[in-house]
C-alpha cells in the first residue's frame, strides 16, 4: 500500500487542477529574471556599482535607474518567495504521507536542485540561483514542515536582519572592496581551455553562495504566503491585495532610488557610510517589492476570466515550465553574448540588453505555448520530478510486500 500511495504522490498535478495564481506569478517573474541576468552575460562582472558600467549614455542611465528600482534586487526575492510558496504547495499535496516523509521529500528535491544548479553554473551561468534554492530546501525542510506560522515569521525576520548586513556590504563602492581594477568575463567551457574555465566557473559559483543570506528570509516569507494561499485570494480580499501591491511596490521604488542614482552614474562618489545605507535600503526595498509583486499577481489571477485570455494563458503556461525556461534563458544569452559564440556583449548597452532580455523571455513564452498546445511538460520539470521521486518509490517498495 505504501508503494501505491507514493506512486500516486509522484504523479504530476494535472494542468486542469493547477492554481492559476502561482503559475501566473512565475511566468511574469521570468521576465524580471531575464532583465536581472542579461548584463552578466553581456559584460561579465564589472567593477562598477552593482556591476553596471561606470560610463553610460543618457538612455542607458534611464534604463539603469528603471531596472534598479523595479528589477535589481527585486526579481530574486520574488523568485525566492515563489520557491517557498511552491514548497508549501508540495507539502500540502503530500499531507497524507506525514511530516517526516514530507521533510525528506523536500531534502531530496533540494539535493537535486543543487545538482542541477551546479551543472547550470559550470556550463552556462555561474550566478546560478537554482542551487541556492536547493540549499534552502535542505536547510529549512524540517522548519517548513514543523514550525508554526508565528515561529516561521520569527525565523524569517531574524534572517532578514542578517541579510540587511550583506546589503550594506553590497552597497559599498568597488574601491572600498578592493575591486576597482577587476573586470571578470567568465570563460566558457566551450572554448579552448575547458579545464581552466571550469576552475574559474567553480570559484565564481561557490562565491555566489553568499547570496543565500539574502534569499533565505524571502523563501520563508514565501512559505508563509503559501500557507495563507495568498495567490488564490479572490475578490473578497481585493482591498488588502491592492494595499499590499501599492505599498510594497512604492516602498521598493523609493528605497531603490539612492542606489539607482549611483548605478546610473548620476550620483558619483558618495561616502562609504551613505553607500552602506543605500545598499541596506535597496535590499529592504527588494523584500517590499517582492511582496508587492506577489499581491499584484494575485489580483491579476483573481480578475482573470475563465477560461483565461491569451496573455494570462501565456504567462501561466510559462510558469508551469519556469525551471525549463530559466535554464533556456541562460543558454540563449550565452549564445548571443559570449565571445565563443555571437559575441554581441561589447556592442550593446543597458538599453539594448534590456530589449534582448525581453526578446529572450518572449521566445520562452512562445515555446511554452507550443509545448502546452502539444501537451508537453517542461523537460527540466520532468527531470526534477523523476529524480526526486525515484528514490521515494525505491525506498517504499520493500515495505509494501
Amino acid at each position: 500500500m505504501v508503494a501505491v500511495r507514493q506512486e500516486v504522490a509522484a504523479r504530476a498535478t494535472p494542468v486542469r487542477s493547477r492554481l492559476l495564481g502561482p503559475d501566473l506569478a512565475r511566468g511574469g517573474m521570468l521576465l524580471l529574471i531575464a532583465l536581472a541576468n542579461v548584463d552578466v552575460f553581456a559584460f561579465g562582472f564589472l567593477p562598477g556599482f552593482r556591476g553596471y558600467p561606470a560610463e553610460q549614455s543618457v538612455l542607458d542611465s534611464i534604463f539603469t535607474m528603471v531596472r534598479m528600482v523595479l528589477v535589481d534586487g527585486r526579481a530574486f526575492p520574488l523568485f525566492a518567495a515563489l520557491f517557498g510558496y511552491g514548497l508549501t504547495q508540495l507539502i500540502q499535496s503530500r499531507a497524507s504521507v506525514g511530516s517526516g516523509r514530507s521533510a525528506r521529500l523536500l531534502r531530496r528535491r533540494g539535493m537535486w536542485l543543487v545538482a542541477i544548479g551546479f551543472v547550470h553554473g559550470m556550463l552556462l551561468f555561474t550566478a546560478d540561483i537554482i542551487a541556492l534554492y536547493g540549499l534552502c530546501a535542505l536547510v529549512f525542510a524540517g522548519l517548513v514542515v514543523r514550525l508554526s506560522d508565528r515561529g516561521l515569521l520569527a525565523v524569517a525576520l531574524s534572517l532578514m536582519a542578517l541579510a540587511l548586513l550583506s546589503g550594506a556590504v553590497r552597497g559599498l563602492p568597488a574601491e572600498a572592496l578592493g575591486q576597482a581594477e577587476v573586470v571578470t568575463a567568465t570563460p566558457t567551457v566551450f572554448g579552448g581551455e575547458a579545464v581552466e574555465a571550469l576552475q574559474v566557473r567553480m570559484s565564481e559559483w561557490a562565491v555566489g553562495a553568499i547570496r543565500l543570506f539574502g534569499l533565505m528570509p524571502a523563501v520563508l516569507f514565501g512559505v508563509y504566503a503559501g500557507r495563507k494561499s495568498v495567490l488564490t485570494w479572490g475578490s473578497e480580499r481585493k482591498r488588502i491585495l491592492s494595499l499590499v501591491a501599492f505599498a510594497g511596490l512604492a516602498a521598493g521604488i523609493l528605497a531603490g532610488v539612492p542606489s539607482a542614482l549611483m548605478a546610473a552614474s548620476v550620483w558619483n562618489e558618495p561616502s562609504i557610510g551613505i553607500s552602506a545605507i543605500a545598499g541596506t535600503l535597496h535590499l529592504a526595498g527588494g523584500y517590499a517589492a517582492a511582496a508587492g509583486y506577489l499581491a499584484l499577481f494575485a489580483l491579476l489571477a483573481a480578475a482573470a476570466r475563465r477560461p483565461p485570455g491569451l496573455t494570462v494563458k501565456a504567462l501561466s503556461v510559462s510558469g508551469q515550465r519556469s525551471l525549463t525556461l530559466y535554464l533556456s534563458q541562460s543558454l540563449l544569452f550565452l549564445v548571443l553574448f559570449d565571445p565563443d559564440f555571437f559575441g554581441l556583449g561589447d556592442n550593446f548597452g543597458i538599453a539594448l540588453n534590456s530589449a534582448v532580455a525581453v526578446g529572450v523571455w518572449t521566445v520562452g513564452v512562445l515555446g511554452a505555448l507550443v509545448m502546452d498546445r502539444l501537451s508537453v511538460r517542461g523537460p527540466a520539470e520532468v527531470l526534477l520530478r523523476s529524480l526526486t521521486y525515484r528514490s521515494v518509490t525505491r525506498s517504499a517498495g520493500p515495505r509494501s510486500r
